[in-house]
């Protein structure tokens, strides 16, 4: 089992760990997120529950490209004024979430619950016809295995081999530097153990995303 942590890496505080799930709501309220709304899709929005019951709003990210979705959903009710948004969900709801923080200049927080490594990164689309947007990364991360890793085998299997090529993309960039290259093949290493145990080991693949994501996110 992964060992349940708290990383500050500048301006981006990571809490880790089996059920920190259910301390989000007290997470994203000690970390400057009064009046958030919640990003999510019906499924995802299960993983945590208590999230919804905190948020002054919720909103569903619909299928499609990021950067038409996030142009889409800024004229949304509940996001009008640029409250702060906390995704939950996969790669899709975090970049969402992302580039509408990028367009209003909300703060962003992410439970994910793939293991895209969305979270660990400030790259996303920008929102179509929006000017000024810019790229962010989440100020709050909420990394769960149990949620991140808790899809069928099948799925979790593909979103793992995602997560994997994040981490390899991470080595051979110009940007590529001796902490990112030592994340990044850490990463590989726990994705590879974790995706090959029987059953698969869900806290290894949860903590290789993160560090895919981190080495990724820095190159």
């Amino acid at each position: 089992m992964a060992e349940d942590f708290t990383w500050r890496d500048r301006d981006r505080l990571v809490r880790f760990g089996r059920g920190v799930a259910k301390q989000a709501p007290d997470l994203v309220a000690s970390n400057g997120f009064d009046g958030f709304v919640l990003l999510t899709t019906e499924r995802a929005a299960a993983s945590a529950p208590g999230l919804a019951d905190a948020a002054a709003g919720v909103v569903h990210v619909p299928p499609g490209r990021v950067d038409e979705i996030s142009a889409e959903l800024l004229g949304a009710e509940a996001l009008s004024g640029g409250p702060p948004v906390v995704a939950l969900g996969g790669g899709r709801v975090i970049d969402a979430a992302k580039a509408i923080a990028g367009a209003t200049g909300a703060r962003c927080a992410a439970l994910p619950t793939t293991l895209s490594g969305a979270e660990m990164t400030p790259f996303h689309r920008l929102p179509a016809g929006v000017e000024g947007a810019r790229f962010v990364g989440p100020a709050l991360v909420v990394a769960d295995p149990e949620v991140m890793a808790g899809a069928p085998l099948t799925t979790l299997a593909a979103t793992a081999m995602n997560a994997l090529a994040h981490a390899m993309e991470a080595l051979y960039t110009p940007l590529a530097n001796p902490v990112t290259t030592m994340a990044a093949l850490r990463a590989a290493q726990l994705l590879a153990e974790g995706v090959t145990a029987d059953p698969p080991d869900r806290d290894a693949l949860a903590l290789g995303a993160v560090l895919a994501g981190y080495s990724s996110g820095c190159t």
